[in-house]
């Protein structure tokens, strides 16, 4: 049946600090966060709860009435959607603990609420998803954080998802720490692995991330763009505008020739979350001007950009609540 909905309602969820969600994005005017179910920590989950609470969100939208979470949001869309029970757009946001100190970051703006939450192991319960067929290839895995690979359970993961049939993961990281099952997965063409390194120098990178590992950021940049050269936009250079910070032309032509440097061709870009938010019925035509900028000069060096959902919603002109 055709209708307007998202990949996420239909099929998506989202392992968080504490609970399970639809998907992870916050920064169109409905707000997101879509609960499945509060107060999680790695236990068994009951599935029929769980499709059935799917289904009626759904069902929702099926029938015309656009959950309030959802409006605004990028990634609606009218197609003809299918009404199968089962997973293939799944988010990992639960780690909490991180390898930089971001100044944008929210978990470094509530540090002590964070400091008290206990980490937990997905990968039984992934297992059974892979084992009931709930959790079935041909949508996006994606990782985001804190930092993913210093996870414990991190490793086994990717080797689980990636032997599971999955072409289509996506690790969101700071680069600081060299991820082997990261590498093998790009060797293979199914890991597209994104580094927010947010500056195009060191002093500006120090600035941002309150940790020195500028130069460690760009030599794993380097090594996983050449993990395999048969594949392409498998590292993603990440920026992320600050105001007063780095939004400026002559650091992001630094950071546009420090990955055409190592060999990169893919970069994204994204506005800083929290500005964005208390900002976007008035952000200045100056942001929508530095887009065009970096889409105007990836062009013209044959590499390619990715507007994450703020910078998508700004050029789009769907950043006004």
């Amino acid at each position: 049946m055709k209708y307007l909905s998202c990949r996420y309602i239909e099929h998506g969820m989202d392992f968080e600090h504490t609970r399970l969600e639809t998907c992870c994005f916050t920064c169109h005017s409905g707000g997101g966060k879509i609960t499945l179910k509060n107060e999680y920590a790695g236990e068994t989950i009951d599935w029929k709860a769980l499709f059935e609470l799917k289904n009626k969100y759904r069902k929702m939208h099926r029938e015309g009435n656009i959950m309030p979470n959802c409006i605004g949001c990028v990634f609606l869309e009218e197609k003809d959607w299918d009404d199968e029970d089962y997973i293939n757009f799944l988010q990992f946001n639960y780690w909490v603990l991180c390898n930089s100190k971001c100044t944008y970051c929210y978990e470094v703006q509530n540090k002590k609420m964070f400091d008290k939450i206990k980490p937990y192991n997905s990968v039984p319960v992934v297992k059974e998803m892979i084992e009931k067929n709930i959790l079935r290839p041909g949508g996006e895995v994606s990782f985001g954080g804190g930092e993913p690979t210093i996870a414990p359970e991190f490793e086994e993961l990717i080797k689980l998802l990636t032997a599971s049939g999955f072409q289509n993961m996506r690790i969101h990281s700071s680069g600081i720490k060299y991820s082997p099952a990261i590498a093998e997965a790009i060797k293979k063409g199914v890991l597209n692995i994104v580094i927010s390194i947010d500056a195009g120098c060191e002093k500006t990178y120090k600035k941002i991330k309150r940790v020195n590992a500028y130069k460690k950021v760009l030599e794993n940049m380097k090594k996983y763009a050449e993990a395999n050269t048969e594949y392409y936009g498998l590292m993603t250079s990440k920026y992320i505008l600050i105001p007063n910070v780095n939004d400026n032309r002559r650091e992001i032509d630094s950071w546009i020739e420090s990955v055409r440097e190592i060999g990169g061709k893919w970069l994204a870009l994204d506005i800083e979350d929290v500005w964005y938010k208390t900002n976007r019925s008035t952000i200045s035509s100056y942001y929508l001007d530095l887009i065009n900028y970096v889409t105007d000069k990836v062009n013209f060096y044959n590499m390619k950009v990715e507007l994450y959902d703020r910078a998508r919603g700004l050029k789009e002109g769907k950043n006004r609540i």
